[in-house]
């Protein structure tokens, strides 16, 4: 008897590990602890940030999933139906003192509203359809509401998720600008300045100058040593294959400071990539390549 016991010990704790391999390919590392099952998005705390390439072209996105609770026990069907809510995102700011808009619901859409979970598909991808370039600048987000289960419950704490997405080319993110402004014939302006800026994606090979002080596009500098900025002066950089700076726009539209600036001649305006990316940028505005002239040296400080 003791022998066969003997034969038996190693069979059955094949027996347990198998199981509980198997517990853990549905489960990870979680037991299962509630014959409830409950449905939620998998962003418990209900926030999430997405960052995309830039392209103008229609793309589908994977933002969230939907699925059962990690500790749900499962042994039937559900089906789920969500549903934009931008009022969702008025609701974060509030509680956050962030400034993120709603994209209007014409921007985008769901490629499904609804889903059906199972004991095999505990988590499925929600997907929208979005082109990047209509959410390039600003800070942008979307809202997203479970608004009807059968088969299974709601979850209370993870039922509503606000997504905040961006764009980002190779030349986004926080710089720290180190700058000087010529103009004699302002000598209150005139001098070294230092501010930080963001360089926000608008194209696939471009980026505007964001000068959060002053929430708004702008180029800074100091007025007698004092953070100042015009409202009408924002450059919008323009790189070539080589990263080299190719043309500046005035992203203002200002038609006295003019359209377009001009990128001084033999100043070397670029991009240099690496562990710690710089941009180079020297340029004047209003035709005046001797009394217009902003000179900045924009160090990378991280993502946007």
């Amino acid at each position: 008897m003791r022998r066969a016991a003997n034969k038996l010990l190693p069979l059955l704790m094949l027996s347990v590990f198998m199981a509980g391999c198997k517990r853990d390919m549905v489960f990870g590392d979680i037991t299962p602890n509630t014959d409830r099952p409950i449905v939620e998005f998998s962003e418990i705390h209900g926030f999430k940030s997405i960052a995309m390439d830039y392209t103008d072209q229609l793309i589908e996105l994977d933002v969230t999933d939907i699925r059962y609770m990690i500790r749900s026990s499962v042994n039937t069907n559900a089906t789920v139906k969500i549903m934009i809510n931008s009022s969702l995102v008025a609701d974060y700011n509030a509680e956050n003192g962030t400034s993120y808009t709603a994209v209007p619901i014409t921007k985008f859409s769901l490629v499904t509203d609804q889903f059906t979970l199972s004991p095999s598909d505990r988590s499925l991808p929600v997907k929208i359809r979005i082109k990047p370039s209509d959410v390039a600048t600003g800070e942008n987000a979307i809202g997203l509401t479970i608004v009807e289960v059968n088969g299974a419950e709601k979850s209370e704490v993870a039922g509503n998720l606000v997504i905040a997405l961006s764009v980002k080319n190779k030349y986004d993110g926080k710089y720290h600008l180190r700058g000087h402004f010529t103009r004699t014939d302002l000598p209150a302006y005139n001098g070294p300045f230092e501010a930080d800026v963001e360089m926000i994606t608008s194209g696939i090979n471009s980026v505007v100058m964001y000068y959060p002080d002053f929430a708004g596009v702008a180029q800074p500098f100091f007025n007698n040593g004092s953070p100042a900025g015009f409202s009408n002066v924002g450059p919008e950089v323009y790189f070539n294959a080589a990263d080299q700076v190719s043309s500046i726009v005035n992203y203002t539209g200002d038609p006295v400071t003019g359209p377009f600036m001009t990128p001084f001649p033999g100043a070397n305006s670029r991009f240099v990539g690496g562990a710690t990316p710089v941009i180079y940028l020297k340029y004047y505005y209003n035709t005046n390549p001797a009394n217009r002239i902003f000179a900045d040296t924009l160090i990378y400080t991280g993502p946007r």
